[in-house]
C-alpha cells in the first residue's frame, strides 16, 4: 500500500492555497481558468499569480492546458486532496494522515489521526477511474446534468456516503461513526477488525449467516437496499462483530430494480459461506416477506425514490388506503384520454374542411394560369408564322429594315461613317494597292453583318480599376496571408502573452467592467 506525500503542505503559503481555491471556484463554468480569471477571483498581481501557478504546477497541484479557445489552468486530484486536507486541518478533525488501508474502484481509504493523535480513517472518493467511467448507469450523481467533472461528482458521493453513515448510526445500525465531510473527503472512525473475506475461521459459522441476514432484512424494513452486501464491505472484529461499509450505492425499496439488488445481496452471503465454509442452507428471506416500518429512504432520498413517489405516500397515508391512490389515477387518465379523443376528432374535422377549401383555391388558380399560359403559346406561334410569311416574301429588304430598327445606341456611330455604297471614305491618301486591300476587306465585313439579323453592342473590354489600387489590395492580401502563416509561441510563454487580448472580455464580465 503506498502512503499520501503530505509533507510538501509544510512548505506551502497561504497565497498558494488561495490560487489553488480560485482555480477551484473558476472550474465551475470552466474546463480550463485563464491565468487573468485566476488573478481577478485571488485578487493578486498577475505577475504573482503567474510565478505561483509555475510553482503548483511543479508539485502536480494544477496543470496548464491547451484549450479551444484560450489556455488555462485545471485542478488536478492531488491539488483537490490538499485543499480538503487543509480545510480539516483548519477545523482540527485532522491532524495527521497515514499508510493507504483500502483500494476500491470508487475510492482511496488512508489511516490517518486527529489533533490528539487518535486513529481515524479517511476515505478519499476517486470517481472516474479507468474501471468505473460509466458514472451515468451506475449511480444517479448525474441526475439531469449533461456534463459535471469528476471532482465533482466525488464531491457529491462523498456528501452522500456522510448522510447514510450519520442516519444509519442514529438507527443503531453496525456502521462507521461519521465524523466529518469536507469536499470528497469523509472521515471516519477505525474500526479494529478485518474483512470477512480474509476470515479463514469462525466459531459459530450458523450464528453469523443469520446475523448477516437479518441485517439485510433490517435495511429493507426501513426502506433501503445495499446494493453490494458481500464480503468485502463487511468487516468483522475479534468477538465476530459485524460492522457494515460503503453506502454511496444504495437504494430505496421502491426502486424498479429493488427486488434484483435485494437477491444479489442475499445471493453473494449465500455463495461466499458455501465456498468459504461449506455451508449451506435453505433458510433466507426474500423482499416479498419483509414487512417495511420505516421510510428511511424518504428522509435520505435514496436512488429509486422520487417526489412524486413521496406524495402519493403521503397520500395513502392520510387516507389509510394505500391502493386508492392508484386507482384514482387510473380513473383520472381514462377521464383524460376520453376527453382527449373527442377534442382529437373535432380537431380533425375542422382541418379536413380547411384542406378542402385550399385545395379548391389551388385548383382554380391553377387553371386559370394553364388558360393564360395556352393563350401566350397560342400568340406566339400565330407572330412567328407571319414574320416567315412576310421574311419570305419581301426577301432582303425587310432583314435590312429589321438590322436598322435593332441596332443599339453602341452600333449607331460606326453607321454614320460609312457612305452609301456601305464603305467608308478615304482620309488619308495612299497607294492604290493598299487602298483596294482594305476596301476588300470592308466588303467582306460588310457581307458578313449582312447574312445575321440581330442586334450588336460594343461593351469596353479595357479595366475600370486604377494600378495603385490593384497594387494596394495585393498589398493587404500579402499581409493578411503573413499573419496567418505566423508563428505561434508554445506552453507557458503562449498562455501568458497570447491569452491576455482573448480573456480581457472574460475579466470584464466577471469584474463588471464597462468597456
Amino acid at each position: 500500500m503506498g502512503r499520501m506525500d503530505v509533507n510538501l503542505m509544510r512548505y506551502l503559503e497561504g497565497e498558494h492555497f488561495r490560487v489553488l481555491v480560485s482555480c477551484e471556484m473558476g472550474m465551475k463554468n470552466h474546463e480550463v481558468v485563464p491565468l487573468a480569471l485566476l488573478a481577478a477571483i485571488s485578487k493578486i498581481h498577475r505577475g504573482g499569480v503567474s510565478k505561483i501557478c509555475g510553482d503548483l504546477c511543479k508539485h502536480s497541484l494544477i496543470a496548464l492546458e491547451r484549450g479551444i479557445k484560450c489556455d488555462g489552468y485545471r485542478l488536478t486530484v492531488r491539488g483537490y486532496d490538499f485543499l480538503a486536507l487543509r480545510a480539516l486541518c483548519a477545523r482540527e478533525v485532522v491532524g495527521s494522515v497515514g499508510n493507504q488501508i483500502g483500494v476500491g474502484k470508487e475510492s482511496d481509504v488512508y489511516v490517518g489521526g486527529d489533533v490528539d493523535l487518535n486513529d481515524l480513517v479517511l476515505k478519499f472518493h476517486r470517481l472516474g477511474r479507468t474501471s468505473f467511467r460509466r458514472i451515468k448507469e451506475k449511480r444517479d450523481y448525474h441526475q439531469k446534468r449533461k456534463n459535471a467533472s469528476w471532482l465533482y461528482l466525488s464531491r457529491l458521493a462523498a456528501q452522500k456516503e456522510f448522510a447514510f453513515l450519520s442516519a444509519l448510526a442514529a438507527r443503531n445500525f453496525p456502521v462507521p461513526k461519521a465524523i466529518d465531510v469536507c469536499r470528497h473527503v469523509v472521515v471516519m472512525g477505525l474500526i479494529d477488525g478485518i474483512t470477512l473475506y480474509h476470515v479463514d475461521s469462525l466459531h459459530d459459522v450458523p450464528a453469523l449467516y443469520h446475523r448477516l441476514m437479518s441485517l439485510i432484512v433490517k435495511f429493507a424494513s426501513h426502506g433501503l437496499i445495499h446494493g453490494d452486501f458481500n464480503e468485502f464491505n463487511l468487516m468483522i472484529t475479534k468477538d465476530e462483530k459485524v460492522t457494515v461499509i460503503d453506502f454511496p450505492q444504495m437504494v430505496s425499496t421502491d426502486h424498479p430494480n429493488a427486488e434484483y439488488y435485494f437477491n444479489r445481496d442475499v445471493e453473494c452471503i449465500k455463495t461466499f459461506f458455501r465456498k468459504k465454509f461449506s455451508y449451506e442452507t435453505d433458510d433466507f428471506p426474500s423482499l416479498e416477506e419483509v414487512e417495511r416500518k420505516y421510510n428511511l429512504d424518504v428522509e435520505l432520498a435514496a436512488s429509486g425514490f422520487t417526489k412524486v413517489m413521496q406524495k402519493d405516500l403521503n397520500k395513502a397515508y392520510d387516507e389509510g388506503n394505500f391502493n386508492e391512490h392508484e386507482s384514482d389515477e387510473d380513473e383520472e387518465e381514462e377521464e383524460e384520454e376520453t376527453s382527449d379523443m373527442e377534442t382529437i376528432e373535432e380537431e380533425e374535422e375542422d382541418k379536413d374542411e380547411e384542406e378542402m377549401e385550399d385545395e379548391k383555391k389551388r385548383g382554380e388558380k391553377s387553371k386559370k394560369r394553364l388558360e393564360t399560359c395556352s393563350r401566350f403559346d397560342a400568340w406566339l406561334e400565330d407572330a412567328s408564322k407571319q414574320i416567315e410569311k412576310i421574311v419570305i416574301e419581301e426577301g432582303e429588304d425587310v432583314v435590312e429594315i429589321l438590322k436598322h430598327q435593332n441596332t443599339t445606341v453602341a452600333s449607331v456611330p460606326e453607321r454614320e461613317y460609312e457612305s452609301d455604297d456601305g464603305e467608308a471614305p478615304l482620309l488619308v491618301e495612299g497607294n492604290d494597292e493598299e487602298e483596294n486591300e482594305k476596301t476588300e476587306k470592308r466588303k467582306k465585313k460588310n457581307k458578313r453583318s449582312n447574312q445575321t439579323v440581330g442586334t450588336r453592342s460594343v461593351m469596353s473590354v479595357g479595366s475600370t480599376i486604377a494600378p495603385e489600387e490593384v497594387k494596394r489590395r495585393v498589398a493587404m492580401e500579402l499581409r493578411r496571408n503573413k499573419e496567418k502563416t505566423k508563428l505561434r509561441a508554445k506552453g507557458k510563454q503562449s498562455a501568458v502573452s497570447r491569452g491576455r487580448k482573448s480573456n480581457k472580455d472574460t475579466i470584464g464580465e466577471y469584474a463588471g467592467w464597462d468597456f
